[in-house]
């Protein structure tokens, strides 16, 4: 949480991280017309993306502790215990806002890459559509190219 500012803003700022991002996976761009960017290979932006899900996924399991925690009561009844369990409380609200932020980044980026290979999937499948038509395949049994 930036200093100053609230743990929601900050996670939606960190949802959207991404959304701008250019990644030119094999030539195809998952952001079309857009400058600069990341250029990856195939294999690499797949590794990255199972990565991105994995870690959104293990920190998503994370947050269910983390917010179990925000929900600690104090020992006894007396000021002094609901003082310091005021104060827990509070630090680990902080850190399950952290948390969720984590989970956003890794989740936007796992959309990004996501798209990314899409665009390149999608393309990939058309144009085996694409060679399958032209070769008249279905006849055949083979195709002219």
């Amino acid at each position: 949480m930036r200093p100053g500012g609230s743990a929601a803003a900050d996670v939606g700022g960190m949802a959207r991280l991404w959304d701008d991002t250019n990644f030119i996976v094999d030539g195809k761009p998952s952001q079309p017309g857009a400058e600069g960017g990341f250029d990856l290979d195939l294999a690499t932006a797949e590794g990255l993306y199972r990565e991105a899900v994995s870690l959104a996924n293990d920190l998503a399991q994370i947050m269910i502790e983390a917010d179990r925690l925000c929900e600690t009561q104090p020992p006894a009844d007396d000021p002094a215990s609901v003082s310091f369990n005021n104060a827990g409380v509070e630090a680990f609200k902080a850190g399950a806002a952290h948390i969720q932020a984590e989970v956003e980044y890794f989740r936007s980026l796992a959309r990004a890459l996501g798209k990314a290979l899409g665009v390149y999937q999608e393309s990939d499948e058309q144009a085996g559509r694409d060679i399958f038509a032209s070769g008249d395949e279905a006849k055949s049994g083979g195709g002219y190219i």
